[in-house]
């Protein structure tokens, strides 16, 4: 008989461990959902020692300027999900991760588009990143990456966000393998200013230091037509100095063709 009420009272003590457990989990449960609110924004961009394109203050007043705005509001009514989706159409912004914190706070921590050229078209400039994506130059930054000017083979309209369409994904595809190949090469990427689109499609070169026009060609044997003019370079200009031609072209296999500067008349 003891054992038996000793077994009712054990089950009786564990039901009511139980209760007291959900009781109160819910409550706190509750309570976050229904009585916490959103105190604060704390933003963090991921990659600000690259790129500047967007600050904290910029993305917290694109969240409390708009119909998501949190402070204040309860934090079961706020949408993460529709926050991120809010920065992401920031042009420069490539991806956004949003969370909550117990204490109310909304973390946004940003991560931005990284530009490997710059276009200069009829209708301003634009950035181009290594996913095609072309979004419209900031006032507030500008990322040194060599500039892309002359004959475009497709049209940008003004304030163009997004990609180009299915004509200019090839030639665009083919211009960033360029640049890739730039950047990803110290001397080249500090010495090459400019890429210009020759009227017939080659490209020329326009260098930091000396006033010659690089004859580059198309887009194949990059490699080995840096590797010529690196040559020219370590072994013409410490002989003939930098301003003996004007034109060094590259197009040819198995040499460096150079013009000479035309000397000016004298009076």
């Amino acid at each position: 008989m003891l054992r038996k009420i000793l077994t009712y009272i054990g089950w009786f003590l564990v039901a009511a461990i139980f209760g007291a457990y959900f009781f109160f989990a819910s409550m706190l449960k509750g309570e976050g959902k229904g009585d916490d609110v959103c105190t604060d924004v704390k933003v963090t961009i991921l990659d600000s020692t690259v790129n500047r394109f967007v600050s904290r203050e910029e993305v917290k007043d694109i969240i409390s300027e708009s119909e998501l705005a949190v402070i204040g509001k309860n934090l079961s009514s706020i949408n993460l999900y529709d926050i991120e989706q809010l920065l992401n159409r920031r042009s420069a912004i490539k991806f956004s991760d949003v969370s909550l914190d117990r204490d109310g706070i909304l973390h946004v921590d940003i991560t931005q588009r990284r530009p490997l050229l710059r276009i200069q078209g009829a209708e301003g400039g634009y950035y181009v990143d290594e996913t095609f994506y072309i979004f419209p130059l900031v006032n507030t930054f500008t990322s040194y990456v060599p500039v892309v000017t002359g004959e475009i083979p497709f049209k940008l309209k003004a304030g163009q966000r997004g990609y180009v369409d299915n004509e200019g994904e090839k030639w665009l595809a083919d211009m960033l393998n360029f640049g890739e190949y730039i950047r990803g090469d110290e001397f080249w990427s500090s010495q090459i200013q400019q890429i210009h689109i020759m009227p017939d499609g080659d490209i020329a070169l326009y260098m930091r230091v000396g006033d010659q026009t690089i004859l580059f060609g198309g887009f194949d044997n990059i490699d080995y037509k840096f590797r010529k003019l690196e040559a020219f370079y370590k072994n013409v200009v410490p002989i003939h100095g930098w301003n003996k031609y004007s034109v060094i072209n590259l197009k040819y296999a198995d040499q460096v063709v150079c013009t000479l500067k035309k000397e000016k008349n004298k009076k």
